[in-house]
Formats: C-alpha cells, structure tokens, sequence
C-alpha cells in the first residue's frame, strides 16, 4: 500500500511539473484555436468593450487559409511503407505492411490524422493514440487500432523530452473531465471528494460538479540479456523463457550474453486521489500516444510551437477594424437631402419631408418655380480605410505565404502548368505542416510494427491490404513440414523479420489511377495514328484505370488480343495459340506463277508434261514453307508453356534452353 502512495505523490509531482511547463504554450493554442474557430472571437477584448453596443464585425480571411492548408494534405496523404531489412525480410516486411494498412482501414485512421492535423495547423500541437482491444466481445483474439484524441491539449507529455516525435518521454497525461454521475459508474468504489474543498493537493483535479480523470502513461527501466547465438540470431532472454536447457536441447549454443538497460510501458487511471485501476502493461516499447507539430522551433533550449494562426490575428483583427470602420461611415453618413426653394413647394411640405423615407413615383412643386430642386454631394468613406483595409488583406497574404493563386483566384496565368506552378508555391509555402505530419504517421508505423508481433502471437488467418485496396488473407504462425528432411518449419512468423519504415508523400491510389487514365488517353491519341502496337499498348492501361462498371471484362479482352497479337506475354489459363495457316501472299504468289505458266505455255507451245514442272516445283516450295510454319508453330506452343508455368519469368528475361527472347513483333509468326 506505501508503494502505491509513494507512486501517487510521484505521478502528482510529474503532472505539476508538466501542466506548469506547457499552461502557457497550451493557452496560446487555445486562443488561436477559438479565434479562427468560434464567430465573435476575432476582436481584441479591449477594444470590443469600448466599442460598447457598436458593431463589431468579422470578415474571416484566415479561415480560408486554414482550409487550403489542411485540404491540400487530404489530397495527397502520407502513406507508411514497411520494408525488410535484410532481404529475407522481404515477404514479411510485405505481410506486416498489409497488417499495418489494414489497421489503419478498420480504425477509419484518416479521421484521427485530420483531426490531429487541422489542431496542428490551427493551434500548433495535435495528438492520436494507438490502443489495443478485443475483436468481438466473444473473442479473445486482439487487434490494434488508432483512434484519434479529439481535445489535442488534453494530452500532456514529458517536459524533459526532447525528440521530435516525443519518444524519448517517460510519461505522458491524457485527462478527460467526466461528470460525477458518469465517474460513481464507471468506478464504484472510487473516494468521493468534496468539490469544495481547499485542499491544495487535490484542487486540480476538479471543476464545478466534474471530475478530471487521467490516463498516467510511463516508463519503468529493466535490466535484460541479450544472447547472441550459434544460429546466428540475437535474442532477449526473457523472450525465450530464460529457458537455457531448450536451447541445448535443440543444438544451439549461446555464444555471447551481455546486459541491456531497457525499459517496459505501463498505464494507470487515476482521479489524482487515488488509483482507478491496476497497472496494466502495454505492449510496445514506445508510449502509444503520437504528436503532430504545426511550426516547431527550440528557443533558447526549449520548444516552441505554434500554427499559422499565431502569426495572422493581428492583421485579422486590424482587417475587422477597418473594415467595420468602413461600414459605420457608411451607415452614419445622411443621405443627401435636397435644396430648394421655400415658394417652390409651398403647401407640398408632406411629399418633400418624406422624399428619401418613401419611394414616391414623383415630387410635385410649384408652377411658378423657377428652377428645379437638386441634391447636395453625399458624404464619402474616407479613402484611408478603404487602402487600410487593403493592406490587411495584403499583409495576411504575406504572413501565410498564400496567396490568391492559390485560394482559387484569377490570375495573370493562362497555362495549365503555369497556375499548377503558381498553386504549387503556396504548397511549398506551408509544406512544413505536412511534414511534420509524416513524422508522425512514421513513428505510428514503428509503433505498429513493434507491437504486430506482440499483439498477434498466435497461428491466425489475418487480412492484409493491398495499395489498391485489394485484399488477402494470410497465415501467420502455419507450421508446415518438409517432405525431404521431416523437420517441422513456422512460416509467415512475422516476428523474426527486421523491419524500417518510410513515408511517401503524394496523390491516393485512386488519384493517380485518374491521372493515369488522362496521361494515357493523350499519349494514346498522339503515339497511335504513328505506332499502332504502342497506341494498342495504351489504350489498353487507359481501360486497366478506369473505376467503370464492367471495364474489368472490356480490359480482359483487350489484354487477350494484345496477347494474341505478340505485345503482351501470355499468362496463366490464357487459351493456346492456333495452328498456323498458308500466308495469303504465298497463295496469291502461287496463283500469279501458275497463270504465268499456262500464258508462256501457250506462247512457246511446249508440252503438257513440261507445263506441269513449274507448278509441282511451286507446290513443292509452298509446302515446304508450311512445314517450316508447321516446326515454328510448335516450337512457339512449347515455348508458351514455358511461359505459363509457375513461377512466370520476369519481362524480358532469356530463356536459358535456346537463348530466345518472347516475341517482340508478333507472338505469332509463320
């Protein structure tokens, strides 16, 4: 019992320690996360409460600049990939980046990304979790998912951290104030607390008739043996049940053993009183809570962070001013009345006092008025505001790096790629956030691939995903027995692989299989009219792209003729290639020798005996063609099985028998 009061005085200090160091960065975020969000926040307060009842309007700019920012990466999301260390790796690295997708797809990732993005841009930090749970309530199997943290500034990390992506922190806070019914459900036989009381130790845990709960992320250091072993592999002693005698047991040696300080990750809930739950231990080795930065710098040996909001509300706020401004001289100025005579509308005094309240089809006067009533000027809004109210508008341009290009505004560019280059300046411009967000999605997939095999530990059938969204399922842990030796092998054991993670930054798969179908139709249309086979080639991959409702069987067919023609290789279960048939030209060219024949035969008046030799020797010559169609033919069959079978050669590869090439010119040739 000391030791869980020891470790709650512990857990207090560090929470102390952490919502001090970051109060006033999180208030700023705060602000700035309300000011381009909620309406009426968009004016300083100082100002707003001497205007008193006087308009105080709001003409949003930075919002738009908000939106192009976090659009412009919903358009072209970072996207993890798994790759093997080693080259045996390979299939593995395959396997766990199919898992890695398939948890982001069942988790709806993307919505946790936006989240945390759009909080980065707008306030400068943002945060998901990674957690673990069950897949049915009827299973014991678990799988992993990311979820996002919708309040970012509820998670509070480690002061003493420094990287970039937080992974070096010993602990991490993740509050959540809960009202007191929902806190007497949830933990029954929790200390009730008197809300009002001064208790200094406890005052900051609660609000009103709330309750603010924690989860309390943190580290606990271990001492572990590494072995190295005579198979070659390095392996954690606890890992394998510090279990020597096995090992021997199956004729392996450990041929260097040494100490490794680690460390292991637990979590508690707590109500800052006490302890709402058991130390749970998590199964990763990093804490399961990523951070997004927006703009992050180190100033003077600490980090400070902050969005594109920061920088912009002054000239947002000053832009509300003028322009309001504006609107007030406006609305004050009186309307222009008119100057007239008194004679002139002598008795007519009704219509004239009412002349700019009522929309009357005329003014009467006088007859004997000499002259006609005109208008004094009316007031104008002071050209000042007007350029004041400009230069706002330019100074937010400025402070983005976005400017009307890039909102979708004319401008002077009239190519395609010229308005592409000036958008893309603005991308360039604020390409800082998206980056920071790949830093992030990296860190979750070293997350993912650290506790896959933790997690999954069990022969299971698991689907993975593919780029294109295709799915497979796999066996993890199968024990599969060689037919030659009897030995007893495990396949598909994702955890013996070394895996590394990269991020790619670009258009989603079905982004660029439309830009795919646009670049193939024009090259298509320019390379066809001059190279037939190439234009077949391309019009048939403009069909492979097209998301059209039974484009697959139109594709399908295509391919089959382009395999039949010789520009594509022929795949497995592709029907066998027809017998060849007598080239027409060769029968065209027997008919012209025969008719040339009888002609000279009936000029030179030879024989009948003779007229026959040049026909039996042209026949002799065509069949002697067709057999060699005949031998080519049956070559091509061989060499097309050749090609079908399992495993299928690589494009272009020489076939070791005869040191042949697949046909180029036409699969079919006599």
């Amino acid at each position: 019992m000391r030791k869980d009061d020891d470790a709650l005085v512990d857990m207090r200090k560090r929470y102390d320690r952490t919502a001090d160091h970051c109060a006033t960065l999180y208030d700023h975020a705060r602000e700035d996360i309300r000011f381009v969000t909620v309406p009426g926040e968009q004016w300083d307060s100082k100002i707003k409460a001497r205007r008193g009842d006087r308009p105080c309007y709001e003409f949003p700019k930075l919002q738009a600049h908000v939106r192009q920012v976090v659009n412009e990466m919903r358009q072209g999301r970072p996207q993890g990939k798994v790759r093997g260390v080693e080259e045996s790796d390979t299939g593995l690295a395959e396997i766990m980046q199919g898992l890695c997708r398939n948890i982001e797809s069942v988790s709806n990732a993307d919505q946790a990304y936006d989240i945390a993005f759009e909080s980065a841009v707008k306030g400068g930090f943002g945060a998901w979790r990674i957690c673990t749970d069950y897949e049915k309530p009827d299973s014991f199997d678990q799988s992993i998912y990311i979820k996002p943290i919708h309040n970012s500034l509820s998670a509070k990390c480690d002061p003493a951290a420094v990287e970039r992506d937080r992974r070096d922190a010993m602990f991490w806070f993740v509050e959540e104030t809960i009202a007191k019914e929902e806190f007497k459900r949830l933990y029954p036989k929790a200390q009730e607390v008197d809300f009002d009381s001064d208790e200094s130790d406890y005052k900051n845990w609660r609000d009103a008739d709330k309750i603010r709960i924690a989860e309390y992320w943190y580290k606990k250091p271990v001492k572990r043996e590494l072995w190295a072993l005579s198979n070659g592999k390095t392996v954690f002693a606890d890992e394998m049940g510090n279990d020597e005698e096995a090992l021997k047991a199956s004729s392996i040696q450990i041929v260097k053993r040494r100490t490794v300080d680690g460390h292991k990750v637990y979590m508690r809930m707590t109500n800052g009183v006490e302890w709402l739950t058991d130390e749970y231990e998590f199964p990763c080795k990093h804490i399961p809570i990523v951070p997004v930065w927006g703009q992050i710098d180190n100033v003077d040996g600490e980090d400070y962070w902050q969005g594109l909001v920061r920088q912009c509300k002054d000239q947002q706020r000053l832009h509300n001013v003028h322009r309001t401004a504006m609107i007030e001289a406006v609305a004050k100025a009186p309307k222009a009345p008119f100057i007239v005579k008194n004679k002139w509308i002598k008795g007519l005094e009704n219509f004239w006092k009412k002349a700019n309240s009522e929309d009357f089809p005329y003014l009467p006067v006088n007859d004997e008025a000499e002259a006609m009533p005109v208008r004094s000027n009316q007031a104008e809004v002071p050209a000042a505001l007007i350029q004041m109210a400009g230069m706002d508008n330019d100074d937010l341009k400025a402070s983005t790096g976005i400017y009307d290009a890039s909102l979708g505004a004319r401008s002077n560019e009239t190519s395609g790629v010229a308005i592409n280059s000036r958008k893309q300046q603005g991308a360039v411009a604020t390409f800082n956030y998206t980056d920071n967000l790949t830093y992030a999605i990296r860190f979750t997939y070293e997350i993912l691939v650290d506790m896959l095999p933790k997690v999954i530990d069990t022969p299971r059938a698991v689907r993975i995903l593919g780029e294109d969204g295709g799915e497979q399922w796999k066996q993890l842990y199968q024990t599969v027995t060689d037919p030659n030796t009897g030995e007893q092998h495990t396949v598909n054991d994702i955890g013996k692989g070394r895996y590394d993670v990269v991020i790619t930054v670009g258009p989603t798969y079905a982004t660029q299989r439309m830009e795919a179908v646009d670049a193939f139709t024009q090259l298509a249309g320019q390379v066809g009219p001059i190279n037939p086979v190439v234009g077949s080639l391309l019009a048939w991959q403009v069909l492979q792209n097209m998301d059209l409702p039974g484009s697959e069987t139109v594709s399908e067919a295509f391919r089959l003729q382009l395999v039949k023609q010789g520009v594509l290789q022929p795949e497995k279960g592709d029907p066998l290639p027809p017998p060849p048939q007598p080239d027409p030209r060769i029968m065209a060219d027997v008919q012209k020798k025969l008719a040339d024949a009888k002609r000279a035969d009936a000029d030179a008046g030879k024989t009948a005996m003779e007229t026959q030799l040049l026909p039996v020797k042209t026949m002799a010559e065509i069949g002697k063609d067709h057999a060699g169609a005949v031998d080519t033919h049956a070559a091509t069959v061989e060499k097309y099985h050749r090609m079908v079978a399992p495993p299928m050669p690589d494009s272009g590869q020489v076939d070791q028998a005869d040191g042949m090439q697949p046909p180029q010119g036409g699969f079919f040739t006599s």
